[in-house]
């Protein structure tokens, strides 16, 4: 009878045992999932969390449907005539603008490709080029949502989340267009940032490209009273991206705090 007891009562131990492991896997496993779903959820977020998730990455080697310069030129049109059409879609759809860049002159592609691909006209793919131009991160957001759905997303690069040492931001994208199948460059810029560029930088440039040219005709280093001076135009432009940064930074908080409240 002893035995039988205590059998009995050694089978009810395991059971029990069994029983809280199980308990203890399932909740891990919950606590896995709903990480998870935080996670996705930060990712598409149309706030500043979301824009700085973005990963900065490769989906595919980037190549055009040919490595003829020629082919590529001819295709280049329509291609443009569709990234206009899909753009002025989402931009309406997001409250943003659209800016159409030119297609890229047939002597500067000739001369990336010469210099800078190897000769080969597959990895050009900027030929045919535009902006998407948000006043906050929450249409900008909403810009790139539509863009990612209504194209194939070959790269990304998050400048919002890793600036450029000039403290520049942006989302260059590179998109393949579902008709012509070509490859084209998409930047999402805030407008602050992209005055900035167009404006101050731009002149910040103009300065140090006529310094180093000077140098470089007299055959000479720079002095250090032009390095200093170069140092100085580069710090004045990044202020003013920091400056334009905080600022998109505050209005999200408060769009934010105010949602929640």
């Amino acid at each position: 009878m002893n035995r039988i007891l205590r059998t009995f009562f050694i089978f009810l131990l395991l059971l029990s045992t069994r029983t809280a492991f199980a308990h203890n896997v399932d909740h891990g496993q919950g606590n896995t999932k709903n990480n998870g779903s935080y996670a996705a959820k930060q990712a598409f977020s149309k706030n500043l969390d979301g824009l700085t998730a973005i990963q900065s990455m490769q989906y595919q080697v980037p190549r055009q449907t040919s490595a003829d310069l020629d082919t590529l030129y001819s295709q280049a049109n329509d291609a443009q005539q569709e990234l206009a059409e899909l753009l002025n879609m989402i931009t309406a759809q997001s409250h943003t603008q659209s800016v159409l860049a030119d297609i890229k002159s047939r002597e500067r592609a000739q001369a990336k490709v010469q210099s800078k691909l190897n000769n080969d006209a597959s990895q050009l793919t900027d030929i045919v080029r535009a902006s998407i131009v948000s006043h906050d991160i929450h249409n900008l957001m909403q810009a790139f949502a539509l863009l990612k759905s209504d194209s194939e997303l070959i790269q990304v690069k998050n400048r919002f989340a890793a600036p450029k040492e000039s403290g520049y931001r942006d989302l260059n994208l590179l998109v393949k267009l579902p008709q012509s199948q070509m490859i084209a460059e998409v930047q999402l810029h805030l407008a602050d940032i992209a005055e900035i560029k167009s404006g101050a930088e731009h002149q910040v440039y103009e300065q140090v490209q006529t310094i180093q040219a000077s140098a470089m005709q007299e055959q000479r280093d720079l002095s250090d009273i032009e390095t200093a001076k170069i140092t100085r135009l580069r710090q004045e432009s990044h202020k003013l991206y920091h400056k334009a940064w905080l600022r998109y930074k505050r209005s999200d908080q408060e769009s934010t705090f105010s949602t929640a409240a």
